[in-house]
C-alpha cells in the first residue's frame, strides 16, 4: 500500500521545477522589461522583452552597464539613491542598440538570490508616447524646412510667399516628391529645382496677364 504523505511529498518535488519553469518563462515573456543588476550596475539578467524593444541580444546586453542603457544625466546618483533606499520608483530614457531613446517608466526594489542582493527593475516603455513624439519633431522639421523654401524662393525671385508656397506645392503634387522633400531641396540646392521653377514662371505670367486685363491694356 503506498503511503499518502509519501506519494505527496513526491508530487511537491515534481512540481516545483514545473513552477519554476513555468515562473521563469512568463517573466521571460512578460510586456515588462526586467532588468537585474549589481551593485556595481552590471546587468546580470534581462528578460526577453527588453532584449527586443532595446534590439540587443541578450549577451550584447549583459555585457553593458546601467549606465550605458539607461541616459539620464541622474542615472548614477539615482542608482545610489535606490541602493540607499533598497527600492525606488522613476522614469528614465531608455538607448536602443540604433540609438533611439524609449521613455521608461520602472519600479525598482532589492531581491535576494542566493543570499546574495541584487536590484531588479521592472518597467514598461511607453511606445505609443515614443511614436507620438517622433510625428511631433517630424511635423516641426517639415513646418520649419517649408518655411525656409518659401523665403529662399520669395528672394531669389521676387514673388511672395504665398505664390512661392503654391509653386512648390502645385509641382510636388505633379511630381513623385512629397511637399516636404521638395521643399529639402529647394533649402539644399543653389538653384531652385526644375520642377519649382516651370511652375513659378506660370505662376508669375498668369499673374501678370491677370494684372493687364485689369488694367485694360
Amino acid at each position: 500500500m503506498t503511503n499518502p504523505r509519501f506519494e505527496d511529498a513526491v508530487k511537491a518535488l515534481a512540481i516545483e521545477p514545473l513552477q519554476q519553469a513555468l515562473l521563469y518563462d512568463a517573466v521571460d515573456r512578460s510586456p515588462a522589461l526586467v532588468f537585474v543588476a549589481d551593485d556595481d550596475m552590471r546587468y546580470l539578467a534581462v528578460n526577453n522583452t527588453a532584449c527586443e524593444v532595446l534590439g540587443y541580444t541578450r549577451q550584447e546586453l549583459l555585457s553593458l552597464r546601467v549606465t550605458d542603457v539607461a541616459v539620464s544625466p541622474r542615472t548614477e546618483s539615482l542608482y545610489r539613491e535606490m541602493l540607499s533606499a533598497r527600492s525606488q520608483q522613476g522614469d528614465v530614457e531608455l538607448r536602443t542598440k540604433t540609438g533611439d531613446l524609449l521613455p521608461f517608466v520602472y519600479e525598482a526594489s532589492q531581491v535576494t538570490v542566493g543570499k546574495l542582493q541584487h536590484w531588479m527593475s521592472v518597467g514598461f516603455v511607453n511606445l505609443r508616447l515614443f511614436d507620438k513624439v517622433n510625428q511631433l519633431e517630424e511635423a516641426l522639421l517639415s513646418r520649419v524646412v517649408i518655411e525656409q523654401a518659401k523665403g529662399i524662393l520669395a528672394g531669389r525671385h521676387q514673388v511672395d510667399l504665398t505664390t512661392a508656397f503654391e509653386a512648390i506645392r502645385s509641382a510636388a503634387r505633379a511630381s513623385d516628391f512629397a511637399l516636404k522633400d521638395l521643399c529639402r531641396l529647394v533649402v539644399e540646392r543653389p538653384q531652385t529645382p526644375p520642377e519649382v521653377a516651370r511652375r513659378l514662371i506660370l505662376s508669375v505670367a498668369q499673374t501678370e496677364e491677370a494684372s493687364l486685363e485689369q488694367t485694360g491694356h
